[in-house]
């Protein structure tokens, strides 16, 4: 018995070897194993796969196999399609590992209608808050917030311009009350640091305004650490890192430095200035 097991494992390994990232000891050691997902050889279409599979690993993996078609070759028919077919396991599959693939994927599109989708899911509530159970956040409450903090990202993965009004909305929520309990408290600022990391990819006044808001009034350290981070990177210059400086109305860029300015610069830059001896 055991020199089956370790011809089992050679022949395991001499697979991996063979196929590279194309297969996983997962799919090795699976008493269900495929040989067409181990070789990559006459794999299944995506799209039969999830139409026709009940495995939901399966059907997660054809999730993200999809590549939006018109920036592949493809037509607006099946553009369509695949966005129709997306938005539907974001919003309502019973699987979480299906839903999260498909958010990303959707995540990957420059389709507006896949940003207005992920819109939708960050904004979804959970079955007991809704009468739509379709479309409901039926999981536990840890899934629940996954799912709507990776719909945030991946909407600002699509870097659609109107995107920008739902990551400034996310991003200058108060913080979570004293009497939330710790999963609240975590999704709340996590949902925050994501919009606010964000915001450094739309290079506009509204973004600039939200974080210098940020800047002003969040007392959270991390956070406006972050949003100091992407205002520099809008700007081009850097700021004030002290939450002091920001209580004045007419707070200013720090003169002579840039966002990427380096260490020896920003110290020189807070150093007192020492006027040249004349002769």
């Amino acid at each position: 018995m055991i020199t089956d097991a370790l011809r089992r494992i050679g022949i395991g390994l001499t697979l991996l070897g063979v196929v590279g990232c194309a297969a996983t000891w997962d799919e090795i050691t699976s008493r269900e194993r495929d040989f067409r997902y181990i070789t990559g050889m006459s794999k299944p279409n995506p799209l039969a796969v999830i139409r026709d599979s009940t495995d939901g690993a399966r059907r997660a993996e054809a999730l993200g196999a999809l590549k939006e078609p018109l920036r592949h070759g493809g037509n607006a028919e099946d553009q369509q399609a695949y966005l129709d077919i997306l938005a539907t396991a974001a919003r309502s599959d019973h699987e979480p590992l299906c839903r999260l693939t498909a958010i990303r994927t959707l995540g990957k599109f420059r389709d507006p209608r896949a940003a207005r989708v992920l819109e939708e899911v960050h904004k979804q509530q959970t079955a007991a808050a809704t009468h739509d159970n379709k479309r409901a956040l039926r999981f536990n409450a840890d899934i629940n917030a996954f799912i709507r903090k990776e719909a945030l990202v991946a909407l600002a993965n699509t870097r659609d311009p109107l995107a920008v009004h739902l990551l400034v909305e996310v991003a200058r929520q108060p913080g979570p009350p004293l009497n939330a309990d710790l999963t609240d408290r975590q999704q709340t600022q996590d949902e925050k640091a994501v919009a606010i990391r964000a915001l450094r990819h739309f290079p506009e006044d509204k973004s600039k305004d939200a974080l210098v808001y940020i800047m002003r009034n969040e007392k959270d350290v991390a956070l406006r650490h972050t949003a100091l981070e992407s205002l520099e990177k809008i700007t081009g210059t850097r700021w004030p890192a002290d939450f002091a400086s920001w209580q004045i109305e007419d707070v200013r860029p720090v003169p002579g430095l840039t966002a990427d300015a380096n260490v020896i610069q920003r110290i020189g830059a807070l150093l007192p200035q020492v006027e040249p001896r004349t002769k």
